[in-house]
């Protein structure tokens, strides 16, 4: 009960922590927290326009420069908008950009409000540009990046899996795959999106006709791409790290033990070391997992696919009041993949090294 206790503080820790660092960005100011300009038209003041805006105040009628309530210069701008005889309205301009804790204060203290009377954010479509709820596009977007994503790390750990047993049986094989997974080690995720990416349109440039879907279009979601992007990456740790520690139990008395006994390597590799590795597998799926989101992430961002992760690296979203719903709903994610691996290291993994029997 107390180690429960204490793995659900820290889970909750560490949300409270996502949704601060989610926020940091409000800290930088580059415009006036409390101040607007507005262009006026020959038929209104300046006076006449402060007297529709309650809470404004003049500052400088020549100028069009209004005075507002601390933090709500933008919603002021928007509200301006829609008077009769303003030609434009904005935010105004610091002379550099400024970290104000503040305003950091206030937009956190402002989110915690809204999330009280369940306002968690709002953004606009990049499609249509209508206004949509987080809460209510979450599940879709979940939904979308489930689709690829656990396939993805499923194949992953199957694959390495494979390839490490198949290394440890076959010399020569074992050296061409730990030279691809030297290869794979250093090149980063991105460029692995693009040469798959660059590989569908050369490819139907060649054949004629459309072979893979690069982009999101509307419903259509690409699937290849952040499939094997997610694939890929992870598996190159899982890979690592199950070679090593085949090797370790092959050298073990228990390998030699058994193969006096008549096993053939593949027999006791299958039987016995698959086991025994079992603890390896589950310590590194939780690393191996944080590299699938952010692969996952990065594949979103580049196919432009409106995921978890596209949502939190697309330039199009970064202003939007949402964005640590989206993180803390990722990190819950990942949560969840920890959790299921705790439960399996507590139920299969063997704990000492087994010695094989008649």
């Amino acid at each position: 009960m107390k180690s429960t206790i204490r793995w659900l503080l820290l889970g909750v820790f560490t949300l409270v922590c996502i949704f601060f660092l989610s926020n940091i960005r409000n800290a930088f100011l580059s415009t006036q927290p409390d101040q607007i300009r507005v262009t006026l038209g020959p038929d209104t003041s300046i006076h006449k326009i402060s007297d529709q805006l309650p809470g404004s105040r003049v500052l400088n009628d020549k100028t069009g420069l209004l005075s507002v309530p601390y933090g709500e210069s933008w919603d002021y701008v928007s509200k301006a908008l829609t008077i009769k005889g303003i030609y434009r309205a904005s935010a105004v301009p610091l002379e550099r950009p400024i970290i104000s804790w503040r305003y950091y204060g206030y937009s956190v203290k402002d989110q915690i409000q809204g999330f009280f009377h369940g306002d968690f954010g709002k953004f606009r479509s990049p499609y249509n540009r209508n206004e949509l709820s987080v809460i209510g596009e979450l599940p879709h977007m979940l939904l979308r990046t489930c689709t690829y994503f656990i396939p993805g790390l499923l194949l992953a750990i199957v694959l390495s899996m494979l390839m490490a047993m198949s290394a440890s049986l076959w010399r020569r094989l074992g050296l061409v795959l730990d030279g691809a997974q030297a290869l794979l080690v250093g090149l980063p995720d991105f460029f692995l999106i693009v040469l798959i990416q660059l590989g569908a349109i050369y490819a139907t440039k060649f054949l004629g006709h459309y072979v893979l879907l690069i982009v999101q279009v509307g419903d259509r979601t690409p699937f290849l791409i952040p499939f094997l992007t997610i694939s890929l990456i992870p598996s190159v740790t899982i890979y690592g790290t199950m070679r090593v520690a085949i090797a370790r139990e092959l050298g073990q008395d228990y390998v030699v033990t058994a193969q006096a006994k008549g096993l053939t390597r593949g027999e006791v590799l299958i039987s016995h070391v698959l086991r025994n590795v079992m603890l390896d597998l589950l310590s590194i799926l939780p690393k191996a997992t944080t590299l699938a989101l952010a692969s996952m992430a990065v594949a979103e961002a580049i196919c432009g696919i409106f995921g978890l992760g596209g949502f939190i690296t697309s330039p199009a979203m970064q202003s939007v009041t949402s964005m640590s719903v989206i993180c803390m709903s990722l990190v819950l994610l990942a949560m969840a993949f920890h959790v299921l691996y705790a439960l399996l290291r507590k139920k299969f993994v063997v704990r000492t090294g087994e010695v094989a029997s008649q």
